[in-house]
């Protein structure tokens, strides 16, 4: 329970962050300064690539096992791997403009790292 719960407190607050990102960024007029109907795009993406990096980080159940779960590197695997290649494949696709995915999709990595530290620092204190 606590890797879903891992999971859904890095998804919901990387959104808040970055929805708060994408609101200062639109009122500034960085973003969205359009008037069309799609001025409040960039608040589903922020949401639609969080949501899609949380469920790519599904193989933190990994965890579940005392051979992955022992092992700092398997560990870290389970937490980083899909979504860094998620990462790396949105740079390839917006090649020309690879800014706004990364900033997109950067606050979830940052909250996922944080996470990943402190439940390491749990595992080691358990196992000593």
């Amino acid at each position: 329970m606590k890797y879903l719960r891992l999971i859904v407190i890095c998804f919901l607050v990387s959104s808040v962050i970055s929805l708060l990102g994408v609101f200062v960024l639109s009122s500034l007029r960085y973003i969205g300064a359009d008037d069309s109907d799609f001025g409040n795009l960039p608040y589903g993406i922020a949401i639609g690539i969080n949501l899609c990096l949380s469920f790519m980080t599904i193989p933190i159940f990994f965890n579940l096992n005392d051979r992955v779960r022992s092992r700092a590197i398997w560990s870290a695997l389970s937490f980083f791997m899909l979504p860094i290649v998620f990462v790396f494949f949105s740079l390839l696709a917006m090649w020309d403009q690879p800014w706004p995915g990364i900033l997109f999709c950067m606050p979830y990595l940052v909250v996922l790292t944080v996470l990943f530290f402190y439940f390491r620092k749990n595992i080691d204190s358990h196992l000593q």
